[in-house]
């Protein structure tokens, strides 16, 4: 079933439980990576869409409020929003975890006149959990 063209509504609100520290006397400065793709993001190339990032919260370890609203265009093949977790640093930005968003059942519970509807996800890395992320989406026509 192909999926709906449209703007995807994301806001994203908070990080909990995730790694605290980058090493010694060093909090995390977490920030997170939308990547809307068609369930091939390995693939690269026309598989990936939008990206967008939050800002990145300095020090705040684990435990991260963004409260920031973003807006994706969704073509219609891509059903997929991937959040990456990252830990901003000078040199080289650490890859936390990621979940994937099915977007087709965001569409399904936000019923006939979409709603936002509102998801904690539990970000992995190597099949083991990192931390929650708290995000509400939307799709508009």
């Amino acid at each position: 079933v192909m999926g709906k063209a449209g703007k995807l509504d994301v806001e994203v609100l908070s990080l909990f439980g995730a790694s605290d520290s980058a090493g010694f006397m060093d909090k995390t400065d977490p920030y997170i990576k939308m990547t809307l793709h068609d369930g091939q993001f390995d693939a690269g190339g026309p598989h990936i869409g939008e990206t967008l990032k939050t800002t990145i919260k300095n020090n705040a370890g684990g435990n991260a409020n963004w409260n920031e609203k973003f807006v994706l265009n969704k073509p219609e093949h891509m059903d997929v929003l991937r959040f990456q977790l990252y830990d901003s640093d000078n040199l080289n930005d650490d890859y936390m975890g990621s979940i994937d968003l099915d977007l087709n059942k965001v569409i399904e519970e936000g019923g006939p006149t979409q709603k936002s509807v509102s998801k904690t996800l539990e970000l992995v890395n190597g099949g083991k959990p990192v931390g929650k992320l708290s995000v509400s989406v939307k799709i508009t026509a």
